[in-house]
């Protein structure tokens, strides 16, 4: 029995050492493999390939960033060409408003230009009427200075001083 025991441990020896030496030449195959020229360039190229991932996703949050800056701007170019408008649209009504408002006091100047002529007219057959009537004592030339500041007055707010002229 101590032989059979003997060689046992002996198997058994024979077994790990054979294990041993297996690990062993692996483990120096994987480092020389680890350390070959393919293998270093490799992760040299995994390395780089990594960097230029990193560096363009550096860029392209950059250009996120700018695209982003941009649409806000562009928002507020929007947003004030839209008031502009809207703007540019009440000064065309204000104008409108205006030029109906000018046009209708041309109107009434004319009207009152005419009101004064035959006022006037009414005025001067009076006067005619007057001095007919009461023997021509009275002197035109102190009538007409007479009403002439009366007219200057009605005139000159009017712009219609021309007439007279």
């Amino acid at each position: 029995m101590g032989d059979h025991r003997l060689l046992r441990w002996l198997l058994l020896v024979v077994v790990v050492v054979v294990v041993v030496v297996f690990l062993l030449v692996t483990t120096i195959i994987f480092a020389v493999q680890a350390n070959s020229k393919a293998c270093k360039d490799g992760l040299r190229a995994e390395q780089e390939c990594r960097n230029g991932t990193h560096f363009l996703e550096h860029q392209l949050r950059r250009a996120q960033e700018v695209l982003r800056g941009t649409e806000t701007q562009a928002a507020i170019c929007n947003q004030t060409v839209v008031t502009l408008r809207a703007s540019l649209e009440m000064a065309k009504a204000d104008r409108r408003e205006q030029l109906a408002r000018v046009q209708e006091l041309e109107g009434d100047t004319a009207a009152l230009k005419q009101q004064l002529q035959n006022a006037l007219a009414e005025v001067e057959r009076l006067r005619q009427r007057n001095d007919g009537a009461s023997g021509g004592n009275n002197d035109p030339a102190s009538s007409a200075n007479a009403l002439s500041p009366l007219v200057a007055a009605v005139f000159l707010p009017l712009g219609l001083w021309d007439l007279q002229a």
